[in-house]
């Protein structure tokens, strides 16, 4: 008998490099969370580890993907299964208890895809600028715009532009 560790289906928007983006479902551990900041917090956690296969499912098919192979990662910032009068469009711990600085970018991606959004740092101050952030990222860079965070490969990004409202 295979053992087999109790897992969740989060579903999200997934981009592999050169393609277009799909719907999907990836797996994570089903532990008790705090709200959907920490659900997409493990989510990002386990694109940077190391392995480098993720599970997803795309209707019924169940497939191993390669993370490499990954240009960027979205989660609806609202829990899809609560009335949306019910959740609010920003956890607290998203935006001001975690995060002391804000950087407005637009993004480009290998094939020119752009992105607009907010990149979020708690950097020390003599690190505070667009390109500490970026170069402290891990695999994934985290990109927050007002329905989504995107998990976008670090080695898929080609530029970052700093937007006339960031000040940096």
């Amino acid at each position: 008998m295979e053992l087999r560790l109790p897992t969740i289906a989060v579903p999200v928007r997934l981009a592999m490099v050169g393609a277009s983006p799909i719907e999907a479902e990836v797996f994570i551990s089903d532990i008790p969370r705090a709200g959907r900041g920490k659900l997409i917090d493990d989510i990002a956690a386990m694109l940077d580890e190391p392995a480098g296969w993720l599970p997803a499912r795309r209707g019924t098919e169940v497939r191993l993907i390669a993370k490499h192979a990954i240009a960027w990662v979205a989660l609806t910032r609202r829990d899809p299964d609560k009335d949306p009068a019910l959740d609010f469009s920003e956890e607290p711990s998203e935006v001001t208890a975690l995060y002391d600085q804000q950087f407005p970018v637009e993004v480009e991606l290998t094939g020119g895809t752009r992105m607009r959004g907010t990149l979020l740092d708690s950097a020390p101050a003599d690190r505070s600028r667009v390109i500490d952030h970026l170069n402290a990222a891990r695999r994934f860079v985290r990109l927050w715009t007002p329905e989504e965070q995107y998990l976008i490969a670090a080695a898929q990004i080609t530029a970052v532009m700093p937007l006339p409202e960031s000040g940096v």
